[in-house]
């Protein structure tokens, strides 16, 4: 399997998805994946698609076993609940690719803009704007 920012975006919908069978397939289709190459997409995916450890231990045992790996040194409780930061040095530390790193940015951003709304803030005050490095932008 082949991860482009599509890909990962469409695997995330069927994680979060209220449907079991979808988070099934999706794990099905993870079980496929070169782990090292697509490390940073497989973070964004365990911090955002609404699947604890234990359910990826079952469902992707290769991948759960590369992430639980790859976030140890960097959670402090086994990865259960992985922070911001935790899993941005993670991606760092592998040199994740940009469109992991710059989707896990646009997701961080969607749940803050959210969180916000909830607190009375209203949503299209903001626009957050995300610069990677190399000069690629992602907007919010």
């Amino acid at each position: 399997m082949i991860f482009d920012k599509k890909e990962t975006t469409n695997l995330l919908s069927m994680l979060r998805s209220t449907d079991d069978e979808n988070a099934t397939v999706a794990f099905q289709a993870l079980e496929g994946v070169n782990v090292k190459k697509y490390s940073g997409e497989l973070i964004v995916l365990y911090k955002f698609g609404k699947r604890n450890m234990a359910i990826w231990e079952k469902q992707a045992p290769k991948c759960h076993k590369h992430i639980a790996k790859v976030l140890k040194p960097f959670a402090k409780d086994g990865g259960s609940e992985l922070s911001t930061g935790s899993c941005l040095s993670a991606m760092t530390e592998g040199k994740a690719s940009h469109q992991s790193i710059e989707l896990f940015m646009e997701m961080f951003t969607q749940n803050m803009i959210s969180f916000l709304g909830q607190m009375g803030y209203p949503a299209e005050k903001f626009e957050i704007n995300i610069k990677l490095k190399d000069g690629q932008s992602t907007n919010s």
